[in-house]
């Protein structure tokens, strides 16, 4: 199937007052870095909530099992502090065991996983500092991939944005320098601003990134690509590996509002390019689903546009 689900399972309910209340039912437990820095985490606090983190992973499986969900994207948050932290996970027999556990389960349903490194992973800054930082962000990401046993290949992408504007040399250079098992999975994607699915096709054929094409996105910038060409030529970039794309939509009613408003997130998914809702239906992309109200967006848009399991 090809809709894929982002980091949660939500489920809503009606408070006394009768108002909705939506909830995931993945109990991920973050660390503040502030109460880190104070001192108030000792090493075993620090090592349960990793350790709970990773047993929720599987908690979702069922879920996407039942649904036939075959695509999911892993939360960046299952070991937060990790920078400061990361050998307590490295090290830990559990977590380990229960990471490859985890990986199998998600084979075996044949549930493909990928990752999305936030909006601080800019490996085509000016500043070292920053890349340096944004380098350990993504090899934290591939140690979990490394750890779940999944092979070193964009199917299982850990997917970033372009970065800084009018870097690209900066993005092929850096790119060259990074570990095969970052190198052979990292995929980029297009953003309103900064790199056009254009931009990203010519980064592609120096250096063989694949490209996630935003639909979304798309709409604020499109390189003067037509949207069917920024289609194809982002697809053809992936050599034979089934493309990642995402939707979202502009909020109903927010059409002519503020920027920021208009490039939010919307609720539900009510419009869908028709190449790209063909190409869900033919089951020859994978395409997140970035609406807020994640499984229930998904299971929605599965049904009012005719996509079948």
């Amino acid at each position: 199937m090809s809709l894929g689900l982002c980091c949660q399972w939500i489920e809503q309910r009606k408070n006394r007052n009768g108002k909705i209340i939506t909830e995931n039912i993945l109990d991920e437990k973050s660390l503040q870095l502030g109460a880190y820095q104070n001192g108030k985490y000792s090493r075993e606090r620090i090592l349960e909530t990793y350790r709970g983190n990773v047993k929720e992973i599987m908690r979702i499986i069922p879920r996407l099992n039942e649904h036939n969900i075959k695509s999911f994207r892993l939360s960046s948050s299952l070991f937060p502090l990790f920078e400061f932290c990361g050998d307590i996970a490295r090290n830990d027999e559990q977590i380990k065991t229960n990471l490859a556990l985890a990986g199998k389960l998600f084979q075996e349903s044949g549930i493909r996983v990928t990752t999305h490194p936030g909006q601080f992973c800019v490996i085509s800054s000016d500043r070292d500092k920053v890349v340096e930082n944004s380098i350990n962000e993504l090899a934290y990401h591939a140690f979990i991939f490394d750890a779940m046993g999944f092979p070193a290949t964009p199917y299982y992408a850990i997917n970033i944005h372009g970065g800084k504007a009018k870097r690209s040399e900066r993005v092929v250079e850096v790119f060259k320098t990074l570990p095969d098992n970052i190198k052979k999975r990292l995929t980029l994607e297009n953003d309103e601003k900064c790199y056009n699915v254009r931009q990203l096709i010519d980064i592609s054929s120096r250096t063989g990134i694949p490209v996630v094409l935003d639909s979304h996105h798309y709409t604020f910038g499109d390189g003067d690509l037509q949207f069917i060409d920024a289609f194809r030529e982002s697809a053809n970039t992936w050599s034979g590996i089934k493309p990642l794309q995402h939707i979202s939509n502009t909020e109903i009613g927010c059409e002519n509002a503020a920027y920021n408003k208009k490039r939010a997130h919307s609720q539900l998914i009510r419009y869908v390019p028709e190449i790209q809702l063909n190409a869900m239906r033919d089951n020859i992309v994978d395409v997140d689903v970035e609406a807020k109200l994640k499984n229930i967006a998904l299971i929605k848009m599965r049904k009012d546009f005719k996509i079948e399991l």
